[in-house]
């Protein structure tokens, strides 16, 4: 999670259309309706805790205005930025869920939200839904509870005794497609090795909201 309670996406990650222009948006645009506080969402260590100066930085991050990078345990990096405030320094241990900041409008930026960003070992920057347990869409969410159009979705559905539901391909299907399991020729499940603790949390609340 970034947000307890109640979120939305208002720009994914992937191409999108900004002021007449199109570009690669390297993370996910998220805004907080019942809190501003910004939170870990994963364990790891404060690596950058900084605000960017665009008349003295013009690197590639000088957007994001008041940001912390978090080295996590899983080997990513973690960026949330345009904070109005920080609540960590460089060095501090972080803990899933931990507060790390306030949401802001610094930086280049059209309106109070966090931009979440997350790279792998190589700088590459990898869509950030996963880690959040939601869609790479807009929409309106929940922690522990994902919330599309204003109504939880009815599961329920008439099948025969053998066949599989709906919920249960979607979340095989996703949890096979980002490495957390994997299967055999027999049908058989098992936990990808290693499979880090912040991957199987997201996969348990999405799990978790399907049955929701």
């Amino acid at each position: 999670m970034i947000y307890y309670g109640r979120f939305k996406v208002t720009s994914p990650f992937g191409l999108r259309y900004l002021n007449g222009q199109s570009d690669n948006h390297k993370g996910i645009d998220v805004v907080g309706i019942d809190d501003k506080h910004i939170r870990s969402v994963c364990g790891g260590t404060v690596a950058v805790s900084t605000m960017v100066d665009r008349a003295y930085d013009q690197t590639l991050t000088w957007q994001w205005g008041n940001y912390v990078r978090i080295d996590g345990d899983d080997g990513y990096r973690y960026y949330y930025c345009h904070m109005s405030e920080r609540n960590v320094t460089v060095g501090k241990r972080v803990e899933v869920g931990d507060i790390i900041g306030v949401e802001g409008n610094t930086g280049y930026s059209f309106g109070s939200h966090c931009h979440f960003e997350v790279r792998d070992i190589n700088g590459v920057s990898v869509c950030p839904a996963s880690f959040l347990g939601i869609q790479n869409e807009e929409g309106e969410y929940e922690y522990n509870k994902e919330i599309k159009t204003g109504k939880t979705e009815d599961i329920t559905e008439e099948r025969a005794d053998n066949e599989p539901s709906s919920w249960a391909k979607e979340a095989v299907e996703w949890a096979t497609a980002n490495r957390i399991m994997f299967g055999n020729e027999n049908g058989d499940l098992k936990l990808h090795m290693p499979c880090t603790r912040e991957q199987m949390t997201v996969f348990l609340y999405r799990l978790y909201n399907m049955l929701a």
